[in-house]
């Protein structure tokens, strides 16, 4: 569940009701997976991010986003490079 739903790397594009107290959309890019990923019952998946847009940008928050929401088009964006920037072998 956790690889069809999230990744470390993605960027996301939530809005207000996509997290838990969200006072703002934000983009924000994955660094961390905490909690709620092994948990089919959790409406949650608690991430550690950079923030990339939202007038916080480079810092780091600690949210908790709803699931539902990471299964609407847009929310999401893949990235498949490695987060430190390492090319993949061939």
């Amino acid at each position: 569940m956790l690889e069809e739903l999230l990744r470390v790397g993605d960027n996301l594009h939530l809005g207000k009701a996509d997290w838990v107290y969200g006072d703002r959309a934000m983009r924000v890019r994955v660094s961390g997976i905490r909690y709620g990923h092994d948990d089919p019952n959790s409406p949650v998946i608690g991430i550690l991010a950079t923030v990339t847009g939202a007038g916080r940008d480079g810092r780091m928050v600690s949210i908790a986003v709803y699931k539902s929401a990471l299964t609407r088009p847009g929310v999401r964006e893949t990235h498949h490079r490695p987060v430190n920037g390492v090319d993949p072998p061939i």
